[in-house]
């Protein structure tokens, strides 16, 4: 049995069916590679977001740190205020004793009326 001689057609398919072949091979290729960028994508995103949560973490304690650094700053300096007009009351009181009991009686007298109810 001879053969038939292969046609330019039957050429013609051949080659088409290896083109298509070949897309098919790229286009799994393609698909490949996109999931695999999908993951890198989603790894990178990943760690971004680690990263810029710690540096969010880090900033917040440094503010709350110089907070806490103002706030006791800050309280020294009331400290020292009070102590201060506390030793001038003293010192007010040592001069003049009576002039002293004398207001304070008077300050107590017309709270007293300001708070009573009748």
């Amino acid at each position: 049995m001879a053969t038939a001689p292969k046609t330019t057609e039957d050429t013609s398919n051949t080659t088409g069916n290896d083109e298509l072949a070949a897309i098919k091979q790229d286009m799994h290729q393609l698909k490949a590679d996109l999931a695999d960028l999908l993951v890198a994508m989603k790894t990178r995103g990943q760690t971004k977001a680690e990263t810029l949560g710690q540096d969010a973490i880090n900033t917040l304690h440094d503010a709350i740190n110089a907070l806490n650094q103002r706030v006791d700053a800050a309280k020294e300096g009331v400290s020292e205020k009070t102590r201060a007009t506390v030793d001038q009351a003293e010192q007010v009181i040592e001069r003049h004793p009576v002039a002293s009991l004398l207001t304070a009686f008077g300050i107590g007298f017309v709270l007293a009326k300001l708070f009573s109810k009748h």
